[in-house]
């Protein structure tokens, strides 16, 4: 983690305990905040440990938060997954873990650096040589060899060990797994079944003190649990999308998937497609002929959609881009967390267009943005694009059911063909009041018009006229300013009064209000502003929230600071209070990152 000046200075790790003597005290009541980590190679099962531990955790009304770390490749190379259960909302990882499930050595080499010091590790015997009083020893790939006949089982096995040491309920957390595995029924239901039967009667034979530790009951069984990129692919259908692009790349592949699944039940299309640059030109051509469309990708993929976003833009095409952004540049590293396109996606193309950059921070915030994007995109004929980010995209998190009833469909001035009969002649690019033009699609009556990249006049025909260039520009330029109510209002959270602030977006919405709560019981007041436009840059917002701070902490994943850098850029007057804390080695922040600086502000400033 840095401050400003935005310099590679390391980022700031949680405190955790390094050297533990004797076996670690058990906490007496049971936890109302639980993590459980679970590593090992890539194809261990460690996603599957995960799962079933969030949806045992939902099903006992816990708020939920999983994470992921993988890298990209099937199999092999360490892989971890942890999941977060609490009684209240939570958004972000636990600073600490409680529990370590670890397949090898490297995941405890890995997972002992976060384990809190009540916690324990349950280690696989024969693959884990690791020793310590807080390290117990099962043999769980033996036991899914041996007893199941196939060793992948392991996961079950550990599950079920798990239920036994943190004293879940015997028929919930057999549920959870007639639940997973019912519809592929037979062997795969039976057999992991026996798994976890074996995994809890290994915990009784080992003699161990079953239950280590209990986790507290919730409230929130009403809720969903749902990652970023399923509450994108809901939002699309539910905003009335029904053309979907892509090509697969991480971690933007599931939303294709998602909507897979979805759109043809709606007579929508899901077309994955050779490349990048189809997949944007398809996403142009569905959109041009009335459909709302959609394309979804990652930074390599972007670069490769530049040219043809400028097309839309110039064309003035209605069009949603999402950008699940990844570590980059080049392919980089594929399957970790940054913030480093938004620069890129503000000011990509040569020449000149406009844009509106949305930025959701957590699953209904994605699913309400989405609607909105494919609203805007066709009221303002333009591109817009998403921001999500990898933990965004990929992790999940309990959330209340999403309200259908504020979603409502804006077609802005696509015309039926009764209005389009009453023109007295249709031009697709009209210079209006409010620089939108009316627009036709192909095969309408009376709507034959001209479409292409070249700059045009208002029939559509090429035109180099300067005084035209200069209407046209300002007509579709113009759009950045008066399209300003139509767009995603910031979110504020915290003390109206507080001093010192925070500014992020995206998945640093989870860090940050963490934060702000663990600051809270020190009795330090803070107020976040949550930027759900990043483009263009909310000027007048952001103005009346740095009014009275001393210090906003401006919370982002990439190396320059990118949206500290926008800020100051259309804002110099705000520069003086302002402090860049960015993270950039492929992990997200927790909220100890951004309590210590806040501390550190304090401290100084007496």
């Amino acid at each position: 983690m840095a401050t400003t000046p935005a310099t590679s200075t390391a980022p700031v790790q949680s405190p955790v305990p390094t050297e533990r003597v004797g076996p670690p005290s058990r906490p007496t009541a049971p936890l109302r905040d639980i993590s459980i980590m679970i590593g090992g190679q890539g194809g261990d099962g460690t996603l599957t440990v995960s799962d079933l531990l969030g949806r045992y955790f939902h099903a006992r009304g816990l708020y939920i938060y999983t994470a992921r770390a993988v890298l990209s490749r099937i199999r092999g190379g360490h892989a971890d997954a942890s999941t977060r259960a609490h009684v209240e909302p939570v958004w972000a990882q636990k600073p600490v873990q409680d529990v370590l499930v670890a397949f090898d050595d490297d995941a405890v080499k890995v997972g002992l650096k976060e384990l809190d010091p009540h916690g324990f590790v349950l280690a696989d015997q024969g693959s884990v040589k690791t020793e310590g009083a807080n390290i117990y020893h099962l043999p769980l790939s033996i036991t899914a060899a041996s007893k199941v006949g196939n060793g992948l089982y392991k996961n079950t096995v550990a599950y079920g060990a798990l239920s036994a040491l943190l004293g879940f309920d015997v028929a919930a957390a057999r549920g959870v797994i007639e639940k997973r595995f019912g519809r592929r029924g037979g062997d795969a239901l039976n057999f992991n079944l026996k798994a976890f039967d074996l995994g809890r009667e290994l915990v009784k034979e080992a003699g161990l003190p079953a239950p280590l530790f209990t986790v507290a009951a919730g409230s929130a069984k009403d809720h969903i649990l749902i990652s970023g990129n399923q509450a994108c692919a809901l939002g699309f259908v539910v905003g009335g999308g029904r053309f979907f692009s892509g090509y697969p790349i991480t971690p933007a592949t599931s939303i294709m998937e998602n909507l897979d699944k979805m759109l043809p039940q709606f007579d929508g299309i899901v077309r994955q497609v050779e490349d990048e640059l189809g997949a944007i030109n398809m996403a142009i051509g569905a959109a041009y002929v009335g459909a709302r469309a959609m394309t979804a990708t990652s930074g390599p993929g972007l670069s490769l959609m530049t040219e043809a976003m400028g097309h839309a833009g110039e064309a003035e095409v209605p069009l949603v881009i999402v950008d699940c952004q990844r570590v980059g540049p080049s392919t980089g590293e594929p399957t970790r967390h940054e913030q480093s396109d938004l620069l890129f996606v503000v000011f990509a193309s040569h020449g000149e267009f406009p844009r509106f950059v949305l930025a959701p921070g957590y699953a209904s915030d994605v699913f309400e943005i989405t609607v909105q994007a494919v609203n805007l995109a066709e009221k303002w004929q333009i591109p817009v694009f998403i921001m999500l980010d990898n933990d965004e995209s990929e992790n999940t998190q309990t959330t209340p059911g999403f309200d259908l009833s504020k979603v409502h469909i804006d077609r802005g001035k696509l015309l039926r063909q009764e209005e389009l009969d009453k023109m007295p002649a249709y031009k697709r690019y009209e210079f209006t009041s409010d620089g939108i033009s009316p627009r036709s699609v192909p095969g309408m009556k009376g709507g034959v018009s001209q479409t292409t990249g070249n700059e045009h006049d208002e029939w559509g025909h090429v035109s180099v006229n300067p005084e035209n260039r200069r209407k046209m520009m300002a007509k579709r330029m113009n759009r950045l300013e008066l399209a300003k109510q139509d767009l995603p209002a910031p979110h504020l959270w915290g003390d109206e009064k507080a001093r010192i602030g925070f500014i992020g977006f995206g998945s640093t919405y989870g860090a940050i209000r963490e934060a702000q709560r663990d600051l809270k019981e020190k009795g330090v007041p803070t107020r976040f502003f949550q930027a759900r436009t990043l483009w263009p840059v909310p000027k007048e917002a952001l103005a009346t929230f740095l009014e009275g701070l001393d210090v906003a902490f401006v919370v982002e994943h990439n190396y320059t600071g990118q949206f500290a850098r926008l800020i100051r850029q259309e804002m110099p007057e705000a520069a003086s209070k302002l402090r860049s804390l960015v993270r950039y080695d492929g992990l997200a922040f927790r909220s100890p990152d951004l309590v210590h600086p806040v501390e550190e502000f304090r401290a100084r400033s007496g």
